[in-house]
């Protein structure tokens, strides 16, 4: 008796646990995908700091303050600031394109499921 009753309660469980899964993904699971996304782009914007170096745009390099210093400052300030734009523009990409594939997942899984049991048959 006691193994019956064993086995009815795990099956009905995992029953639960399969009917329940696409719930939890959509909703419990896509919040945390969404937090760690943000949370990863803060990172990685701190990392870069575009606006540090837009805040010392005009200020002079190595403390040298006669015109050719401040020319080649803004300069190469300004190649910094858009390659690190471009940089945090690509992660900022990626980390989009994760979150999606993280939506669309289930839904292939399923659909390449579906079509290999209609192959079968």
């Amino acid at each position: 008796m006691s193994v019956g009753l064993t086995l009815t309660n795990t099956l009905s469980q995992t029953a639960r646990a399969i009917f329940l899964w696409p719930v939890w993904w959509y909703t419990k699971g896509l919040v945390w995908v969404v937090e760690v996304a943000k949370r990863m782009t803060i990172h990685t914007s701190r990392q870069l700091a575009v606006g540090v170096w837009v805040k010392n745009l005009f200020v002079p390099m190595f403390g040298l303050h006669d015109w050719q210093s401040r020319i080649i400052s803004v300069f190469m300030r300004s190649l910094q600031i858009a390659g690190r734009s471009m940089g945090m523009l690509a992660w900022f990409a990626l980390v989009i394109t994760l979150a999606v594939l993280y939506l669309l997942a289930p839904l292939v899984a399923g659909g390449m499921i579906i079509f290999h049991i209609s192959a079968f048959f």
